[in-house]
């Protein structure tokens, strides 16, 4: 059986936690680190926007009167505001059996990987029959947004998900939430028509975080078929991380696209 690494991540600002995320696919691409699923949180609260969206769309003022950390994704997708929720990556080579087909037959296998483990708790979790409840004119918001891809349970998106390549690497991570801040729409100057709805809304009582981490961890590996061993970062991936925070995730010029 193949070993991967665990890698569970105390809470982050936003600008590391995407650092860590590229900085890991890098270390798994270049055969320094093994394939990894890791798990983390945010603090404080991030608006994260896909790599195509366009700053212009945020009351970028309003955000940081908020302490809302903004970030932009190097995955393509809408925009999420992480608060009260859990956050997985898979890192993997490019050249890996999971990521052989391109990027939509990849990504339905790794979401598949989290079915098993939404299932122990209770949670139908499936593909491709998502009807969203209200509709989202601007298309700015991920969770208001239908996708033939990712899991919903009881017609609610239980995990919103985005995959790029990073040169031979393969990176894909997703957002699971408890419950949604409702704070996007103003920060991202939309009209309070729906209500987004999460884990909390589907479970009672919803799952801690530890809890949460350890079901979907144990139905991922089960489901793809690999052992996972928890360890840590290695000192070149927090070299690294450190790095790519000052240089892409921490600067203005990224944030913009400029």
């Amino acid at each position: 059986m193949e070993s991967w690494r665990l890698l569970v991540s105390s809470a982050d600002s936003g600008a590391r936690n995407l650092a860590t995320d590229q900085a890991v696919a890098e270390h798994v691409r270049d055969g320094a680190s093994r394939p990894t699923l890791r798990f983390y949180t945010w603090r404080p609260a991030a608006l994260s926007l896909g790599y195509g969206q366009p700053l212009a769309a945020v009351a970028v003022n309003l955000a940081r009167r908020e302490v809302i950390d903004l970030v932009r994704r190097p995955t393509g997708g809408q925009a999420i505001l992480h608060n009260d929720e859990l956050t997985y990556a898979v890192m993997l080579p490019r050249t890996h059996a999971l990521a052989a087909g391109g990027i939509l037959r990849s990504y339905d296998r790794l979401s598949a990987g989290f079915e098993r483990g939404f299932a122990a708790l209770g949670l139908d979790a499936r593909r491709g029959d998502w009807t969203p409840s209200g509709s989202d004119a601007e298309g700015l918001l991920c969770f208001a947004s239908p996708s033939t891809h990712e899991l919903s349970a009881n017609g609610v998106k239980i995990m919103g998900s985005a995959q790029t390549r990073l040169g031979g690497a393969l990176l894909q991570h997703g957002s699971i939430p408890f419950a949604h801040d409702s704070r996007i729409r103003d920060v991202l100057r939309l009209p309070r028509v729906t209500r987004l709805r999460g884990l909390r809304d589907l479970l009672s009582p919803a799952p801690t975080v530890g809890a949460l981490i350890e079901v979907l961890a144990t139905g991922f590996a089960e489901a793809v078929g690999v052992g996972l061993l928890p360890d840590g970062l290695s000192a070149d991936e927090r070299k690294r991380r450190d790095e790519l925070v000052v240089n892409r995730y921490g600067c203005e010029s990224w944030l913009a696209r400029r």
